[in-house]
């Protein structure tokens, strides 16, 4: 089961970025006081997870569980700058049951990115 939710600002609004550096900066932030397994849902097909020491991208198949991880990057910011920017200004978030499983089952230990999914659990 997939848990929606937004993420709120309450003292102040951040400014919308022009480049994709302060970008992930942002996301890191959000992502790094979410609990693990949460992912931020950037477009219909991509989203990004924090793996415990960066910000990871990810695909997602027709019924929303991860596909396979890529890097999170300028060209991926050259793809996707409208979606991702739209995403800003109404940041949405997924608690993703394989992420978290993966995660506490330990194999896929805290740094590490890249490869298919689902993982072996």
């Amino acid at each position: 089961m997939q848990v929606f939710f937004t993420h709120f600002f309450e003292a102040e609004q951040a400014m919308r970025p022009t480049e994709f550096k302060s970008f992930k900066a942002h996301v890191a932030m959000m992502l790094r006081d979410l609990p693990r397994g949460v992912t931020a849902d950037l477009t219909d097909v991509a989203v990004a997870y924090w793996n415990g020491t960066q910000v990871v991208g990810a695909y997602l198949r027709d019924n929303g569980r991860i596909d396979e991880d890529f890097d999170f990057d300028e060209n991926a910011w050259g793809n996707w700058r409208e979606e991702f920017l739209t995403w800003f200004d109404a940041p949405r978030f997924s608690e993703r049951a394989d992420l978290k499983a993966a995660f506490t089952s330990g194999v896929m230990p805290a740094g590490v990115h890249g490869g298919l999914w689902p993982r072996p659990l």
